[in-house]
């Protein structure tokens, strides 16, 4: 075989265009480099002024040997990677065993990995070696077990099949070219070897190889990390082109390309727009993402998932409110509100109990949506099935759903893919029972196996391709990044099922094989253009990064920052120009008033939230905006505290007729009351039976040493001190002041009554009480005034003609003393004139306020340090504006 080797990239080109004739055939490395070459074919073609021409013919080493096989219609065939999969999941079935081995997908493609590694490197497969290991021994016997199911399934092994094409070779039945041409092959695995020396006994064999001069590297530099290698290489490719260089004649390369695409993508997105515009081509990624990548791909598995995973709640939801399923795209209002219904219900997962909840909470219009899913998930139930029978199932519920709709381009190349993919796996798995997350598993599979095109076209725009996929190209500027130690030469690949042996062999398994082949692939890069700039990270992943030992000259430190101080180039980028807009950008527009009508009644809680916030009672009240809660472990504190107080309530009631009649508590009421008790809960709470949390609760509640019954005995005792309950649940109305801007109602938990004492107004607390200084200094609260000022109002009916109230809090928190008392507030009871009055100035003040229109954010107690005041539990604090004065070091310290 005769080598020559070319010292560029363009000069192999020439070679070809110069040398092949029509009955030459050309193997090329990647399809990029057969691209290029036709393109330039194409150029010379017009200056000769011809019409039409033959492409030459150019073809991958695998392209032509599966050519060859289809034209001698063999008997058997080869499997398709995910048939072979299937193969190795039998043959781990009924092989032998190995402690801590499953046979699953991931056994299965580690054993296809090293079948492929021994078969293109021509080792033994299955005869034992003296020093072999016990997963090495392993290994060799599932090897022999496999190649036996595959011949028996009617499949050429893997690694067999040059041995057929030698055979049709000898014997005359194949047809061969009159010239081969071989470029960019410089390592080729010996079994492509022994086949291309077999060929080279019938026809001329040319063997063509690139090796380029250290000299085109004219730049090598460091930068801090990889963003702003990134920025600068985007920079200095766009300052190329603008002096004057063909975008398509740049490139940008690195061998850890995968982990610099999403930087790349964002990075000329930010200074170019999209890789298509009217315009013409921007750039071009030749790796695309996989199509479990996609956005298309998760969507199409949801309703499996949904069946698969535990039927959540989040995925349910993910579901009904994907864009790509038609049937949940007509107007229905009660879809995307379903979310927060289950979350209030807390309904986690179960489609009947997410479906009964939507039901209870009428779902209108979205019944038939709700209908047509219940059909879906029927027909994916099934406990198992093969895995054309799965397929067939998830195509169903695709048309009942109306799956795919509303694809752009990309997408409607990515549903083909994905179709193709359902089919090839229906084949494969045609006689293997799954599970449905067994189906999904291999789905989730066969799409990360499938890769899609890069965004743009390989003749126009900055070209961003792999450093494999550089050999024999021809561009006139190429900036390569990431050239560390570690990452080029790479470390040696994990083979754990190679004995060390095998693995001195394999291309990759050792340090010296790395670097050797690191080597051989950095000589032909250099013969990719006659300038080539070099750039590497000061550190990546927060570790210091050390120079390939591929370049041995200087590098030179570089540092880029788009915004404190751009390249020319960045000043194209929005985020620069917003940057160095300067402050009038930044001024804020004066806020318009808000012309929105107040409601004529609204509850105290919701007046405590104007006298608060404005904007949050705009938010909240006004306008309705509700957070969407989170299901949570545990018993939300409102949920517990509002089913207390129903227990409460229903419990005083009842309870309260018996005392009345007798007159008195004894013994013998005593037990009637702990009946009563047990009664109104169980009552109240037997619908949450089954939740572990209200276990739990009742436990607390009701247990020897229970939160109610120590509730009950501190109630004997106001009783024997003549305390009588009056009332509960008392509801007033109509509570209005001078100026105020609207009227209040409100829910007085208790009214008591003392023949000397007088009325005591009291409101529950299930957690903590207010203290003394909120309530009568700083005003934060509001419910213990609103209640007297609704008493002295007389709007209170059981109260009205009483003697002049009080007010206080009954702590329910916990069993414990200080968390279970009634607060009266003895020492300031004669103070409540001044808070109700105070909060009578303060709703005449906030009426002028809403009337202008203001609901400007300023927090009623306004955060303070490392205290948030009002802000604490708000859930505008990203769109309110409201910024809380700065505290100094020191006063945070002080703190």
């Amino acid at each position: 075989m005769t080598r020559h080797i070319f010292s560029t990239g363009a000069a192999l080109q020439d070679y070809l265009l110069q040398e092949a004739s029509p009955g030459t055939l050309t193997l090329v490395p990647q399809q990029r480099l057969a691209r290029q070459v036709w393109h330039r074919q194409r150029l010379r073609s017009l200056e000769r002024g011809l019409a039409a021409w033959e492409p030459l013919a150019l073809a991958t080493l695998g392209h032509w040997q599966a050519g060859l096989c289809r034209s001698l219609w063999l008997p058997q065939a080869a499997a398709s990677p995910l048939q072979r999969l299937v193969i190795w999941r039998q043959a781990l079935e009924a092989g032998p065993s190995l402690e801590g081995v499953t046979p699953d997908l991931a056994w299965a493609q580690a054993l296809d990995e090293a079948y492929s590694l021994l078969t293109r490197h021509r080792l033994p497969i299955a005869e034992a070696g003296p020093q072999d290991s016990p997963l090495v021994s392993w290994r060799r016997r599932l090897m022999g077990l496999y190649q036996e199911i595959s011949r028996d399934e009617g499949f050429i092994p893997e690694g067999e099949l040059p041995a057929y094409l030698l055979q049709a070779l000898d014997a005359g039945r194949i047809t061969l070219p009159q010239q081969l041409l071989v470029a960019g092959l410089e390592a080729a695995a010996p079994l492509e070897e022994v086949w291309l020396q077999a060929v080279a006994r019938l026809i001329p064999v040319v063997h063509l190889q690139v090796k380029g001069n250290p000299a085109a590297v004219k730049q090598a530099l460091v930068l801090p990390e990889p963003r702003q290698e990134v920025e600068w290489a985007a920079a200095r490719l766009l300052e190329l082109a603008a002096g004057g260089t063909p975008p398509h004649r740049l490139a940008l390369t690195s061998p850890d390309l995968t982990n610099y695409l999403p930087e790349l993508r964002r990075v000329l997105a930010e200074l170019l727009g999209p890789p298509a515009a009217p315009g013409g081509w921007a750039y071009n990624f030749s790796q695309g993402p996989a199509l479990a990548d996609t956005a298309l791909w998760p969507a199409a598995l949801l309703p499996l998932k949904f069946v698969s995973g535990g039927e959540l709640r989040e995925d349910l939801v993910s579901l009904l409110l994907s864009p790509y399923y038609g049937i949940f795209q007509t107007p229905q209002r009660h879809l995307p509100l379903l979310d927060r219904i289950f979350r209030e219900r807390r309904v986690e997962r179960g489609w009947q109990a997410l479906s009964r909840a939507a039901a209870q909470a009428g779902a209108g219009d979205s019944r038939a949506a709700l209908a047509v899913l219940d059909q879906v998930f029927h027909l994916l139930h099934p406990a198992v099935g093969h895995g054309s029978e799965w397929a067939a199932r998830l195509r169903q519920a695709w048309r009942l759903l109306k799956f795919p709709q509303g694809l752009d381009e990309a997408e409607t190349a990515q549903w083909s893919r994905l179709d193709a993919l359902l089919e090839e796996l229906a084949d494969a798995l045609a006689a293997v029972t799954l599970t449905a997350s067994e189906f999904q598993e291999w789905l989730a599979l066969g799409a990360r196996r499938v890769l899609l095109p890069g965004e743009g076209v390989q003749d126009a725009g900055l070209q961003v391709l792999g450093l494999l996929e550089m050999r024999g190209l021809d561009f006139d500027h190429v900036l390569c990044l990431g050239m560390n130690s570690g990452v080029f030469p790479p470390p040696p690949r994990p083979l754990p099922l190679l004995s060390p042996g095998e693995r001195q062999r394999i291309l990759g398994g050792t340090y010296q094989s790395q670097h050797r082949f690191a080597r051989e692939l950095y000589d032909t890069f250099l013969a990719a253009a006659p300038c080539i700039t070099l750039t590497r990270p000061q550190t990546a992943d927060e570790e210091e990064g050390v120079a390939t030992s591929m370049f041995p000259g200087t590098w030179e430190e570089a540092q880029i920052a788009p915004l404190s101080r751009p390249h020319p180039v960045w000043l194209r980028s929005p985020m620069a120009r917003a940057a160095l807009g300067g402050s009038p950008g930044l001024q804020r527009e004066a806020e318009a008033p808000v012309s929105v009508p107040l409601p004529a009644e609204i509850s105290l809680t919701q007046a405590q939230t104007a006298l608060r916030c404005a904007c949050r009672f705009l938010m909240d009240v006004l306008l309705r905006v509700r957070e969407l809660p989170e299901i949570e472990a545990g018993i939300p504190p409102a949920e517990r505290g509002d089913r207390l107080h129903k227990v409460l309530a229903r419990f005083a009631g009842d309870f309260k007729a018996i005392l009345d009649k007798q007159g008195y508590w004894g013994d013998a009421e005593d037990e009637q009351a702990r009946e009563l008790l047990t009664a109104a809960a169980r009552l109240l709470v037997e619908d949450l039976g089954a939740d572990l949390h209200w276990q739990a609760e009742w436990d607390r509640w009701l247990g020897e040493e229970g939160l109610l019954w120590r509730w009950l005995d501190l109630e004997r005792e106001r009783h024997r001190r003549g305390w009588r309950w009056l009332a509960f649940e008392e509801r007033f109305t109509d509570l209005q002041g001078p100026d105020w801007p609207f009227k209040l109602k409100g829910r007085i938990d208790r009214i008591d009554h003392h023949r000397d004492e007088g009325l005591m107004l009291w409101d529950y607390k299930t957690g903590e009480i207010p203290g003394v200084k909120k309530v009568f200094e700083e005003g934060e609260e509001f419910q213990l005034p609103g209640y007297l000022a609704a008493v002295k109002q007389e709007r209170v009916e059981s109260a009205k003609g009483g003697s002049a109230p009080k007010a206080g809090y009954i702590a329910l928190k916990s069993a414990r003393d200080k968390d279970l008392k009634h607060e009266d507030f003895p020492k300031r009871s004669g103070e409540w004139e001044r808070v109700i009055a105070q909060m009578t100035e303060r709703l005449a003040a906030l009426g002028r306020r809403l009337a202008a229109g203001d609901f400007q954010p300023e927090p009623f107690p306004a955060p303070e340090g490392k205290e948030k005041g009002a802000c604490r539990y708000c859930p505008y604090l990203l769109i309110c504006g409201f910024i809380p004065p700065e505290t100094s070091e020191d006063e945070e310290e002080g703190e």
